[in-house]
């Protein structure tokens, strides 16, 4: 049984890691002290009492009392989470050393030593990664936890979630700093001016080389960015992070009676900030529409809306001032990925392999996407549209597509316009059709989904398993990619895992079916 005090930690570290975070987009448990300071429940050496007490005995660590435990998420989270602190704690830029690690470790836990503590056995805490990264994905989370090669196996777990650290926030400050970065960026511009930076640290290095993490890295950086901004650009030894001063808005395109597009501010839930009522002048109270995002408001933007940005005062809230619709030389705009059957489009994140979507772009950028084109990189289906009159500059093309993996050597004007659309996976699994119960609860039994897997090689490797009995349904049965196929169509309810498996690239996702009985009414909006 969990003592009061870890549990209290152990389900306040999973919302912390869950809040605003949209479903279908990475979560990592990137755990530090001021994210622990910022729970409310206690200075940081409280929590790594809770989880001694709940795991140590004298000094013989015992993982079984994280097992067999009946709550709504994982019971493991809090002593994970311990581990990625120490993980954390390793802030030299060499070769992470196992030592190094477990001598954070064992201090954080309160036991001695500079190697895996008594009774931890190499690979007991595996067990507690996969039961996180399940819970996750069957939620519609990607899990990003994985084992590293050889004899890094079990420590890449923790290192694996680790993004920004102190130090690394102490190095985008200074760069901040001396680069006179005092204006507004996106998310895609700042990783492109970092990627071209000479004098980034070791573990800044790599997660800009790893694209699978550029969607939650760009977000970390921007906040950190705007929060310095926030701060009247200060030196880095002066920079504190602090709660979030201005919601930001993303685009939401609908279209009129006509077939005219129109576009509306989307405003996003800040990432890992509770954030309950909210009234913006003008625009009045947002609700929460789903995991990371409220409500479309407002009238239609503007063409000089879009290309100047736009704000609203936000009244009486203890931290966040206003809402930002920021400037951008260009919005990509995808399918719904909870209900990608519908006619709606929004910056609900980067393109997944096979999809349809539309880029809305100024004049300036459109030789880039020609060269894109012509290189065989993209396609789209006609010729530009205008977005609205003919003297707004501004433009879409709709019905684009990913043709190629591979844009190393390519040089455009605008290199955040790459960094936007190249390819972060080299494969996807799409679930399309059937009868989906609302709010991605999942699809009803006999009424499945198609399945597709989208990839730029021929063939792949699927294997479908039932979690909770183990049963396989699919064995390695292969596959054509890019064509839709049908499930089994006796699956009975329950949760299941896709895998596919194409050369060195690997994908899976959670289906979740549910029987007629699982149903429940939905309350009107």
């Amino acid at each position: 049984m969990l003592h009061n005090n870890y549990a209290r930690w152990n389900q306040a570290i999973v919302q912390w890691a869950t809040l605003g975070v949209p479903h279908g987009t990475p979560v990592y448990l990137s755990v530090d002290e001021e994210v622990l300071a910022s729970l409310g429940l206690g200075p940081v050496e409280d929590f790594c009492q809770a989880v001694r007490a709940q795991v140590v005995d004298g000094q013989r660590v015992q993982l079984s009392t994280l097992q067999n435990q009946s709550l709504p998420e994982p019971a493991g989270v809090a002593f994970l989470a311990l581990m990625v602190l120490a993980a954390n704690d390793m802030v030299r830029d060499e070769e992470l050393d196992e030592r190094d690690f477990f001598t954070h470790f064992c201090q954080r836990l309160g036991v001695g030593g500079d190697t895996r503590p008594t009774g931890m056995k190499a690979g007991d805490e595996e067990g507690l990664w996969q039961e996180w990264n399940q819970w996750l994905e069957v939620k519609g989370w990607i899990a990003t936890a994985e084992p590293g090669e050889g004899p890094r196996r079990y420590l890449n777990y923790p290192i694996s979630q680790t993004l920004l650290r102190k130090a690394d926030i102490q190095k985008l400050c200074c760069l901040f700093y001396e680069k006179n970065w005092t204006t507004a960026r996106s998310e895609t511009k700042l990783l492109v001016d970092l990627a071209s930076e000479k004098n980034l640290n070791r573990h800044l290095e790599e997660l800009l080389d790893d694209r699978q993490r550029h969607e939650v890295l760009g977000a970390e950086i921007l906040a950190v960015h705007q929060e310095w901004l926030d701060a009247q650009c200060p030196k880095p030894e002066q920079f504190s992070r602090r709660p979030p001063t201005c919601l930001i808005a993303g685009l939401y395109r609908t279209e009129d009676r006509w077939g005219n597009p129109e576009y509306y501010p989307y405003p996003k839930v800040p990432r890992r900030w509770p954030v309950a009522e909210v009234t913006v002048e003008n625009l009045g109270s947002l609700r929460c529409e789903r995991s990371g995002w409220f409500f479309p408001v407002g009238a239609p933007l503007s063409a000089a809306d879009l290309t100047t940005g736009k704000s609203w005062p936000i009244r009486d809230h203890a931290h966040l001032r206003e809402l930002q619709l920021p400037a951008r030389d260009f919005w990509v705009l995808v399918p719904d990925p909870e209900n990608p059957e519908s006619s709606a489009l929004a910056s609900w994140g980067a393109p997944k392999l096979g999809s349809h979507f539309t880029v809305l772009f100024r004049e300036a950028l459109w030789l880039d996407l020609q060269q894109l084109r012509e290189e065989k990189l993209l396609q789209w289906e006609g010729d530009r549209q205008l977005a609205f009159e003919v003297t707004s500059g501004w433009w879409e093309i709709q019905e684009c597509q990913v043709l190629a993996p591979v844009w190393d050597g390519l040089f455009l004007q605008h290199p955040e316009l790459k960094e936007a659309l190249q390819p972060r996976d080299r494969l996807h699994i799409a679930l399309g059709g059937g009868l989906r119960v609302p709010q991605g609860q999942g699809w009803l039994e006999g009424h499945l989904p198609k399945v597709t897997v989208y990839g730029f090689q021929p063939t792949v490797a699927v294997t479908l398993t039932e979690v909770r009995t183990g049963s396989i349904y699919l064995p390695e049965d292969h596959r054509s990619t890019n064509q839709p196929w049908d499930l089994p169509a006796d699956l009975p309810p329950g949760t299941y895992q896709i895998q596919v498996r194409g050369g060195t690239a690997h994908q899976e996702r959670f289906l979740k079916i549910l029987s007629w009985g699982d149903l429940s009414l939905a309350s009107l909006e």
